[in-house]
């Protein structure tokens, strides 16, 4: 496993049972099989040949009767008496957020999710907030040069969060002061340089001035680590 299905790996307790949606390779499933995960554990894919390389992974751990293979799309043919843990990563934020639109038999405090957006992290936190969901944890990963956002959340609660925060999570949650400082001042370079980019009227328009405050609250943010 690299860094990131690890510290997913790391984020998943005993329990009823697990789904990693979008499995792709089956690493996570294969390792949770492997070390003796006591729930039932599944592996979804919309794809079947990324499935046939999840149940070649588990094959080769010896442990493909411990995997249920699901090919679907998101979460459509999963049961829900099966998990209480929802895993979906390495998709991006509109689908991850699609995918729990439409299933709303996962807005119930039993189940946990575990969530790490390849893209738009702040649509995923927006949608959580929207949809009363609290956002228990968050933690940061450094693989190979990329920084990914990990977050566990949890149907029946709220996190208030700036603008700047829906980008790069809260500080209080974050797990590595280092690592979400690396976050922020990437994040504020970002939106410098696309400020640096705009010219004419845009400078003074309604995005710019959203793309400042924004990038304010990022300082702040910063300045309190």
């Amino acid at each position: 496993m690299n860094k990131r299905i690890a510290a997913i790996y790391e984020m998943i307790s005993p329990g009823v049972g697990v789904i990693d949606v979008g499995t792709d390779h089956g690493y996570l499933p294969a390792a949770l099989a492997a070390n003796g995960y006591p729930g039932r554990i599944l592996a979804s894919d919309i794809n079947e040949g990324p499935l046939r390389t999840a149940k070649r992974s588990a094959a080769r751990a010896g442990v493909s009767d411990r995997i249920e293979f699901l090919l679907c799309d998101g979460l459509a043919l999963c049961p829900p008496e099966a998990v209480d843990t929802i895993v979906i990563a390495g998709l991006g934020g509109d689908s991850i957020v699609k995918i729990l639109d439409e299933a709303e038999w996962c807005m119930d405090s039993r189940y946990r999710l575990i969530l790490q957006p390849m893209t738009k992290a702040e649509v995923v936190r927006y949608w959580l907030a929207y949809n009363e969901f609290e956002i228990l944890s968050e933690s940061l990963v450094e693989d190979a040069g990329t920084l990914y956002q990990l977050l566990t959340a949890r149907f029946g609660g709220h996190t208030a969060l700036t603008d700047a925060e829906l980008f790069v999570g809260k500080a209080s949650l974050a797990g590595d002061p280092a690592l979400y400082r690396l976050a922020l001042e990437g994040f504020e370079g970002r939106l410098a340089k696309a400020l640096d980019g705009m010219e004419g009227r845009e400078v003074r328009s309604p995005r710019a001035l959203l793309y400042r405050e924004i990038l304010e609250q990022a300082k702040e943010l910063k300045e309190k680590l």
